[in-house]
């Protein structure tokens, strides 16, 4: 994994943090620790999701569960992220981002459990029907409310440790370390499922134990809480976030529509069986994942590309991949479009979120971040309504839907002032909301 950047100093010198950078690190090089700590945390993470969206779906059908079943257990679990997730955040501004980074890992190791437990018991023929359903939506959906504290409470915690000139970079490598596990997620669960069919998910769950105890030993945060009065409440409808917060919600329901589908349209319009159908998802998404690691860490990071620019970029790649996948019913332009919109997914994700970081004070890093996060997850809630509908009338609709959706994301891109201000100060004196344009100036 690549070197993260220069990480020495906080992010904003004239709007303190609730860390004190004196006490909590006592060197440039034990910053530098703890970054790669929180980046193999992201890693596990990575590997979960991918794990469970490319295993799930052939064990769905064996254990009786409909497709709009397998969805709307993401969207379940979505729907908690999105509510919790901003709450953590905010959490974290005045408490510190540890505590809330163990409980990000706690929470995801305990969901892959008792996740993977609820499937055990179905291929026992232990449970079945409705009762399987809702346990399994019950137990995914812990990774909603608990797990969701991780992520904004990581990305806080290296924003707080950037400038805004890094700050895309040091975002991105956050979303590289979680594209790096998606890579890995299908093949480690492939090898794991040679053991039996539920190994990936208690697998997955111990790498994820093993990272909260080093998070535990290793992190450095020794401060207390710092409790700020007055201290101003990062809110969905707030104009400095408002164009970031729409960009990722629609991108997340692009991205969602091939992640959730994208197994049962390899059965069936593709017409592998269940075994083979697995093995080549796992080809497609490890390919889609490598170009999401491919853009994160090269163009974003190397090429320091502004969010501005890889907020345009990225919809037209998503626009050339999903029009590849839904055009063909053979596996190499399929897996092609996959990797074509794993590209587009590898810049939008940390543009938008380095974007909304920008324009919020150092006291509200959390907040901003667990916004733009949970906007993303809305994308989860959104799709299975919509994209499992259209699939039953025709595998290729949600991709028809998707490309759409792209496009129209690419228009709003290139035409919203706000993304074309969303470039990083070379000094990170003036407060964010000031930066961009006058505070009357509309976002469009």
């Amino acid at each position: 994994m690549e070197e993260p950047p220069a990480m020495d100093q906080p992010s904003n010198p004239s709007h303190p943090t609730n860390t004190d950078y004196s006490s909590s690190a006592t060197s440039p090089q034990e910053r530098r620790f703890a970054i790669y700590i929180l980046l193999f945390g992201a890693v596990c993470a990575g590997m979960g999701q991918t794990i469970v969206f490319s295993v799930l779906p052939p064990l769905a059908r064996q254990i009786g569960l409909t497709n709009f079943q397998v969805g709307s257990i993401f969207m379940f679990s979505a729907m908690a992220w999105v509510f919790t997730g901003p709450r953590w955040g905010r959490m974290s501004d005045t408490k510190g981002r540890k505590p809330f980074i163990l409980i990000g890992m706690f929470g995801f190791a305990l969901s892959m459990v008792l996740f993977g437990a609820s499937v055990q018991l179905a291929l026992a023929g232990a449970l079945s029907g409705f009762p399987l359903y809702l346990l399994m939506v019950a137990m995914r959906s812990l990774y909603g409310f608990i797990g969701s504290a991780g992520p904004p409470s990581a990305q806080a915690y290296i924003a707080d440790r950037t400038s805004q000139l890094d700050r895309t970079a040091g975002i991105a490598g956050f979303s590289a370390a979680f594209g790096f596990g998606a890579m890995l997620g299908p093949g480690f669960g492939a090898a794991t499922s040679l053991i039996a069919p539920i190994a990936p998910f208690y697998a997955t769950a111990a790498l994820g134990v093993v990272m909260l105890l080093a998070v535990y030993k290793f992190l450095p945060e020794r401060t207390g809480p710092t409790q700020r009065k007055n201290r101003a409440k990062v809110k969905i409808s707030d104009r400095r976030l408002l164009p970031f917060l729409v960009f990722a919600l629609v991108f997340g329901v692009i991205n969602a529509i091939p992640i959730q589908t994208i197994a049962f349209y390899f059965i069936d319009r593709l017409g592998y069986n269940h075994i083979d159908a697995t093995r080549y998802v796992s080809i497609g998404l490890t390919a889609g994942a490598l170009s999401s690691l491919f853009g994160q860490l090269f163009i974003v990071r190397r090429l320091r590309l502004t969010p501005a620019r890889l907020m345009r970029i990225a919809p037209a790649l998503m626009v050339i991949g999903h029009v590849l996948i839904l055009s063909s019913a053979e596996l190499l332009p399929v897996i092609i479009g996959m990797m074509v919109g794993g590209l587009g997914a590898g810049l939008a994700i940390p543009a938008s979120t380095a974007a909304a970081s920008m324009r919020v004070s150092a006291e509200e890093q959390g907040g901003a971040i667990g916004l733009a996060n949970s906007a993303g997850a809305t994308g989860f809630i959104i799709s299975p309504m919509v994209a499992f509908s259209l699939y039953e009338w025709s595998p290729a609709a949600p991709y028809v839907l998707s490309s759409s959706l792209a496009a129209a994301l690419l228009i709003f891109a290139w035409s919203s002032r706000a993304v074309g201000n969303a470039v990083p100060q070379s000094e990170d004196g003036p407060p964010p909301e000031s930066v961009t344009e006058p505070a009357a100036a509309p976002y469009q």
